[in-house]
């Protein structure tokens, strides 16, 4: 079909609504203006380096004072822009002038917007510029309403590019010289070219060297010292990064002290050595959380804001070198510094154990220094293998809680599994060591070793049991005297999976819900209920079985009970504390009268 260019209309941009767009959405902060007109510069001198090999870059960061008002100017000996690139690029939102010419990939900028971030803090841009192909200057004015002039100058001797700006009222801490110079070292710190920042007390020199982080000839006491100053954090050790996908190069930190797995990471990750951000998204592993990084990557892609790196193939590809990266540095301390690997993994053992699941051959070098909580105290798998035929473990810390001290008094060991990664870890060590005996335990293994009691020997424990079981059905629970170690504890809750649930859903078959009366059928076994477990050989149930005054009786079941629940870690719900406080209310008052009673004149 033909086309109707009749019927054809350009797109209306609103200059002052972009503006808008750029410092509430697009751009977090508004001092990233001082990160544009750096990478401007740096962009400059990258195109004429090009086609003077030897050209050294240089910009020059001017603070003056013009009627009061503080006024800046970026100063760059780059290449320059013609009048025809003028109107072309600077007046044209979305044009960059990195597109198409020399070799693209080399430049940080591509969006043809960074500009329009001075306009945030300015109400007027000033260009003045001298292109190295044309020996004329230009004067371009842009304004935030959207308009601009272009004049020809004679006040540019030489090829390069100045920026000229004054601020706004709002934005004029900016302009302050300690807050410019901070903003300049933030995003500039490690660029391959001289800034000086030149004021009216001199000028400084703030960027002429690269930085140690970058430089392969580094001692490790260098690197160490300099992620002390960036982080304020004094590391345990660092290596270097590479990855030759997305052509990366780092150095990772050793962190001190433990951290949450969850916790925030904040790294400092640069674009062709332009500070970026502080989050390393998608591009280090999640089991990396236990080291900061200092990252520069020349090849992978930024968001439109320069504030993050997009997520695509590349950074796949970059993600499983930096992994290496980070196992090639566990096997070197292997082999070199054993005293440095047990410091680090016992300190940050849950990353290892996270880092072992993935990697078989890391998970048959580090298992027996990685260190699991059990019954007996935190112990390292060398330990727990080498004393135990058979090794325990429970994924669930209810259970842990529940059996720790029982399995103890049994001689077991059993690691508590509940944590992040430990059940997985544990599956990868029985197929990885099949000599190595590990088991599941559940409080129902350990209720299946208890000693039972021939009640019908003795009518005294069969009207226990009864009374006992009388009153805590309304709790659904059922009473049962056992003889286990250790003596002093007087009784445990114990309750699989299947009978908590018959449990809970008694509880909302109870509570009035009013799908009440089919609750009920989805209780799997009647019989299956939780049950407290009294110790026969305990001082304190052999004084319960001889109480025969029936509230002191239920008064003290109940408060075992209650207190059971709490030590095996299970929920305590309402109507349970208010049996638990009933009961300790009755035994206040009977101890009260009794007390009362002895001085009765």
């Amino acid at each position: 079909m033909e086309e109707n260019n009749e019927n054809k209309y350009l797109f209306q941009v609103n200059l002052k609504g972009m503006i808008e767009l750029l410092s509430e959405h697009i751009y977090s902060a508004p001092n990233v203006f001082v990160r544009e007109l750096l990478q401007n510069g740096i962009d400059a001198n990258t195109a004429r380096k090009s086609i003077e090999e030897n050209h050294k870059g240089i910009i020059n960061v001017y603070l003056n004072k013009v009627d009061d008002t503080p006024q800046l100017i970026f100063e760059d000996n780059g290449i320059g822009l013609t009048e025809e690139e003028v109107h072309q690029f600077l007046s044209v939102i979305g044009q960059s002038s990195k597109r198409g010419d020399f070799n693209e990939k080399d430049f940080i900028g591509k969006f043809g917007i960074g500009m329009l971030s001075c306009l945030v803090v300015s109400h007027e841009i000033v260009v003045e510029t001298r292109s190295l192909l044309k020996d004329k200057s230009v004067c371009w004015r842009g304004k935030a309403d959207g308009t601009y002039t272009v004049e020809a100058i004679d006040n540019i001797e030489k090829a390069g590019t100045r920026v000229i700006l004054s601020p706004k009222k709002e934005w004029l801490p900016l302009f302050e010289k300690e807050e410019l110079k901070k903003n300049i070292l933030q995003f500039g710190n490690a660029l391959p070219i001289t800034i000086n920042f030149i004021t009216d007390e001199g000028t400084e020199v703030l960027v002429d060297k690269d930085p140690v982080w970058l430089n392969k000839d580094s001692s490790k006491e260098d690197l160490l010292e300099y992620g002390r100053k960036t982080f304020n954090i004094n590391f345990l050790d660092a290596f270097y990064l590479h990855s030759d996908k997305g052509q990366i190069d780092g150095v990772a930190y050793i962190m001190p002290y433990k951290v949450q797995f969850s916790g925030s990471k904040q790294h400092k990750i640069y674009l062709k050595r332009m500070y970026l951000c502080e989050q390393a998204n998608n591009l280090l592993p999640e089991w990396t959380s236990f080291v900061k990084c200092i990252i520069n990557t020349n090849d992978l892609r930024p968001t439109a804001s320069r504030e993050s790196l997009m997520d695509d193939d590349v950074m796949k590809e970059a993600k499983k070198e930096l992994s290496n990266c980070f196992k090639d540095y566990l096997k070197v301390l292997m082999l070199n510094d054993v005293k440095k690997l047990s410091e680090i993994i016992s300190i940050h053992h849950i990353f290892i154990k996270a880092l072992a699941v993935e990697d078989r051959e890391l998970l048959k070098m580090f298992i027996d220094y990685i260190p699991f909580e059990t019954n007996k105290g935190h112990m390292t798998f060398l330990s727990i293998k080498t004393y135990n035929d058979i090794v325990y473990y429970t994924p669930s810390l209810d259970d842990f809680r529940q059996i720790r001290r029982i399995a103890g008094s049994q001689g077991k060991t059993v690691i508590n599994a509940a944590y992040s990664f430990e059940v997985d870890l544990i599956q990868k060590i029985k197929i990885s060591f099949p000599d190595i005996r590990l088991e599941k335990i559940t409080p129902q293994d350990i209720l299946d070793t208890l000693s039972d009691v021939v009640i019908s020997d003795d009518e005294r424990y069969q009207q226990f049991e009864k009374r006992a079981n009388d009153l805590l059905k309304n709790q659904y629970c059922k009473a049962q005297l056992k003889q286990f170690d250790p003596i002093d504890t007087p009784a445990i809750y114990v309750a699989n999976d299947e009978a908590m649930s018959n449990k809970n859903i008694q509880n909302l078959s109870n509570s009035g819900n009013p799908f009440a009366a089919t609750l009920h059928n989805f209780i799997k076994k009647e019989d299956n209920m939780p049950t407290l477990c009294f110790n026969k050989d305990n001082e304190i149930v052999q004084n319960l079985i001889a109480i025969e005054d029936e509230t002191l009786f239920n008064s003290v079941v109940h408060i075992m009970y209650v207190q059971a629940l709490m030590l095996g870690g299970y929920p305590v719900n309402k109507k349970e504390m208010t049996v638990f406080n009933d009961a300790l209310y009755q035994l206040l008052i009977m101890g009260m009268s009794n007390f009362i009673g002895k001085f009765d004149l």
